[in-house]
């Protein structure tokens, strides 16, 4: 009976398993940090609804103080300064914000060519695995018919040694 062949692009196939799974391991740590970014965002945003929360309750107190008569001149340059810093830091959260924007855009982007990725990859397995399964049945259908052809020699021999021996 004839060796059983090796299919000879077992390596290539070896090298895209692994190649899948690389791409899956990019692909799931693109995911998390698409969420990373995005829980940035979603604080950055959070922070400047808290200082205009701030800065409007800073204005009503100092409106019922002017309105009350209980303020002073020292409390209200205290409380303009204190206006103007809650400004700055509003807008110096928005430029954080614009900025995240950015890195969400540019995490999006790398998550979608990870996914690209990994569909290429996840093809290109799936390809070398139908053409091992085609090789495989192939070589099957090679072996059977050698087992045939030898088994029919088989049978043709036997038979010619009983008729010498029936004729003999």
């Amino acid at each position: 009976m004839p060796k059983k062949s090796k299919y000879r692009l077992e390596v290539l196939l070896r090298m895209k398993e692994r190649a899948k799974r690389a791409a899956e391991l990019a692909l799931a740590r693109a995911i998390k940090a698409l969420e990373e970014e995005k829980e940035k965002l979603r604080k950055l945003e959070d922070k400047k609804k808290e200082i205009r929360m701030k800065r409007e309750k800073a204005r009503t107190e100092m409106r019922e103080k002017v309105a009350s008569g209980q303020s002073r001149i020292k409390e209200s340059q205290f409380h303009l300064n204190y206006m103007l810093k809650l400004e700055d830091d509003e807008k110096a959260v928005d430029k954080e914000i614009e900025e995240q924007k950015e890195a969400l855009a540019t995490a999006t982007d790398k998550l979608k060519r990870a996914r690209r990725d990994y569909v290429d990859a996840a093809t290109e397995l799936n390809t070398m695995e139908k053409h091992k399964e085609l090789w495989s049945k192939k070589e099957r259908h090679a072996l059977s018919a050698l087992e045939n052809k030898q088994m029919n020699e088989l049978a043709g021999t036997v038979h010619q040694m009983n008729r010498l021996r029936a004729n003999g």
